[in-house]
């Protein structure tokens, strides 16, 4: 017996399934410059060093803060995209 139209993928559920992964990479990436960033804000905010500099480390601080809420945002749009093309199991009585 064939698939039923409504148990079909639409081709952006497909697209987005195929995506997923590269989403998750990206989102990976920005975490690890967000890592960088935050390694540059915790270096730069070390107050009485010579080498202090607030505004830097405030930036810095920023940008961290940016690119995590950008990895998070990507790797719930991978969640979301392998969420949906995901087979719904059927409810069976026996």
């Amino acid at each position: 017996m064939g698939r039923r139209f409504k148990d079909m993928q639409t081709p952006e559920q497909q697209y987005a399934a195929r995506q997923a992964p590269r989403l998750r990479e990206m989102a990976y990436a920005a975490e690890q410059e967000a890592e960088r960033q935050q390694m540059t804000a915790d270096v730069y905010g070390r107050q009485g060093r010579d080498y202090s500099d607030p505004r830097k480390a405030a930036r810095a601080q920023r940008e961290a803060d940016r690119l995590r809420d950008r990895g998070k945002g990507l790797r719930a749009t991978a969640n979301r995209a392998e969420a949906e093309v995901a087979p719904k199991k059927k409810r069976r009585w026996w």
